[in-house]
């Protein structure tokens, strides 16, 4: 499996010889850097198998690439429902965003289940993982910050180990006005060989 972060809290998966484009595209909020032109353009001229994208804040997507994608390949953006792309299954989950979003916000979570199973909750609260426990354990969570920003969020993810974490919606780290590094220095020594922070546009073989 291979993994490369695109986005503020997005990522391009390969798993079984398909490529998928997860929250993969954002725009700058606050601290949160945009997806680069050169990733996109990369993007577009590479054209991923599918792009899934779990809500429409401009952190976590982009209308302007999804037209653009939905153009170019002929296929539509997932939102919502079940979909298989080759061997790998996409289940969307519905679930609430842990933020003060409006309470009609649609968002989504995904599990991707192939030779590998991939949980990618979005902007979920921690809390909410429980919706996906019907699915396989996973063996990759690609989480978002407050995952692993206070103690109860770390003991709750130690229920998934030996599960890899790959961490995204970070700032960058020379410029972290919230000091969100700071928060989850405590998880990353904690979690040790089992946790990843990647920088948007980074790899990642797992």
């Amino acid at each position: 499996m291979e993994i490369r972060r695109t986005a503020n809290a997005g990522v391009l998966l390969k798993l079984d010889d398909v490529s998928i484009l997860l929250d993969g595209v954002s725009r700058r909020v606050l601290a949160y850097l945009p997806t680069p032109q050169e990733e996109i353009d990369r993007l577009m001229e590479d054209l991923p198998d599918a792009v899934a994208f779990t809500h429409d804040h401009p952190d976590h997507f982009d209308p302007n690439f999804a037209k653009a994608y939905e153009a170019a390949a002929g296929k539509s953006v997932i939102t919502s429902g079940s979909a298989y792309v080759g061997n790998v299954r996409i289940d969307a989950v519905t679930t609430r965003h842990m933020g003060k979003a409006d309470p009609a916000l649609h968002h989504v979570s995904y599990v991707l289940q192939g030779s590998k199973c991939v949980w990618f909750p979005g902007d979920a609260s921690p809390q909410q993982l429980k919706l996906l426990c019907d699915c396989p354990k996973p063996d990759v969570l690609i989480v978002p910050f407050p995952y692993v920003a206070t103690e109860a969020s770390i003991r709750q993810l130690q229920n998934y180990l030996p599960c890899k974490i790959v961490l995204v919606h970070m700032p960058a780290r020379d410029h972290d006005p919230d000091g969100i590094w700071d928060m989850v220095t405590p998880a990353i020594e904690i979690f040790g060989q089992n946790i990843f922070c990647p920088e948007i546009g980074e790899n990642l073989t797992l």
